[in-house]
């Protein structure tokens, strides 16, 4: 049963997984400076800037978090075991960040659009928040029931959010000159490249995951919440970890750089 599973107890750390945790670290570290150099010395005085600090601060501070505690929510894997790493908490922590890139995103499509005058862009701008609010609630529902289809959804979802983003990058570079230019012909290439990954790759890990555990024991919202916040088995074996690297090591890389540089944007 769930509820009983044992903690795993950790062995000594495989050579690839202490490369990658090492690799995360560094991130981490790079990440919040990067984030500190902007705020000293980039032009934050518009309404604009200040509000994509903040809420770019939210996101590098709970990416680093995470990147420092990893774990694996729905199966109640994690690699330390603390309190710092219960699944409630970084469940929690991930909802707030993500929120916060969602409104990022909004945010920054919005001002490309006062920018290029592209009155489309404005109406897609307001397509990213609820899309992640949606994709969140059935994020929480796999993590709560061990029902991994709310990963196919939630996932499909960030998939969605990314070729928006590509698309509103790339119709901006249309009519862009400059500086500008090249960097969104960059941004619509990179999210149309990690829009159509995410479909191939992170979408269809959970629906392998769904379909070899379609008959295990689902989870009540209640007994889940419960469950998620007592139970968490660390492990240090790279084979329980290695077909999260990827997607972890991008998210914790790139999804925090696409936040910083929404900053800029002048």
């Amino acid at each position: 049963m769930y509820l009983r599973s044992r903690f795993i107890l950790p062995r000594p750390i495989d050579r690839k997984l202490t490369v990658w945790l090492g690799s995360l670290a560094l991130l981490t570290a790079f990440n919040v400076g990067a984030w500190i150099w902007i705020a000293r010395s980039a032009s934050v005085g518009t309404r604009y800037a200040e509000t994509q600090l903040l809420l770019s601060g939210v996101y590098v501070a709970v990416c680093g978090f995470r990147s420092l505690f990893p774990r694996v929510d729905l199966e109640r894997v994690c690699l330390w075991d603390t309190w710092l790493s219960g699944i409630l908490m970084g469940r929690t922590a991930a909802t707030i960040a993500e929120l916060c890139f969602a409104l990022q995103c909004a945010l920054f499509v919005q001002r490309l659009s006062g920018l290029t005058g592209l009155p489309q862009l404005a109406v897609a701008a307001h397509a990213f928040v609820p899309l992640a609010i949606v994709a969140e609630l059935v994020c929480w529902y796999a993590v709560l029931s061990l029902n991994h289809i709310g990963h196919v959804i939630e996932e499909s979802l960030w998939a969605l959010i990314m070729l928006i983003l590509s698309a509103a990058a790339g119709t901006a570079a249309g009519v862009t000159e400059g500086p500008l230019r090249p960097i969104l012909i960059a941004g619509c290439l990179l999210y149309a490249i990690g829009g159509t990954l995410t479909l191939v790759f992170d979408v269809g890990m959970y629906v392998r995951r769904w379909q070899m555990r379609a008959a295990d024991v689902r989870l009540s919202i209640a007994t889940g919440l419960r469950d998620s916040r007592r139970r968490r088995q660390p492990t240090s074996s790279w084979i329980v970890w290695r077909e999260e690297v990827a997607w972890m090591t991008l998210y914790f890389s790139v999804g925090v750089w696409t936040s910083l540089a929404m900053v800029l944007l002048d």
